[in-house]
């Protein structure tokens, strides 16, 4: 394995620590300046501020999130990984989201994330509601 693909990897691993145990605010450090995240849930681009801001209303609304199955391996330009997403909602509702991310990292920093959901589980989640 390539020096970069092991930085790539190790990109990887902060973001989604981060997003299951972390502070969200250290988002904006694993991220690049202007990075960029695209679901196949809406087809549409969100910026990082935004994705923080989805992942707060995700995990607040949560008493269980977590990432297992983890399959995460080194592509010329990043990583891509698959994973189960483990969401226990605190009205009761259980949601597994089987999922794929495939990420371009900079210099140790994820610069794009493509993000591929099950949208029928998505649908259900905090973010998605309207106030």
């Amino acid at each position: 394995m390539t020096v970069e693909n092991e930085v790539a990897l190790a990109a990887g691993e902060r973001l989604f620590h981060t997003v299951e145990h972390g502070d969200l605010a250290g988002l904006r450090d694993i991220f690049t300046e202007g990075a960029m995240v695209w679901h196949n849930t809406d087809e549409k681009l969100t910026d990082v501020e935004t994705t923080i801001a989805n992942l707060e209303k995700i995990r607040s609304s949560a008493s269980v999130f977590h990432y297992t199955d983890i399959k995460r391996e080194p592509t010329p330009s990043g990583f891509v990984q698959q994973h189960l997403l483990i969401v226990e909602m605190t009205d009761g509702r259980h949601m597994r989201d089987l999922a794929c991310c495939i990420c371009r990292v900079e210099d140790g920093r994820i610069a794009h994330m493509d993000a591929y959901h099950d949208s029928a589980v998505t649908a259900g989640m905090a973010h998605k509601k309207v106030d």
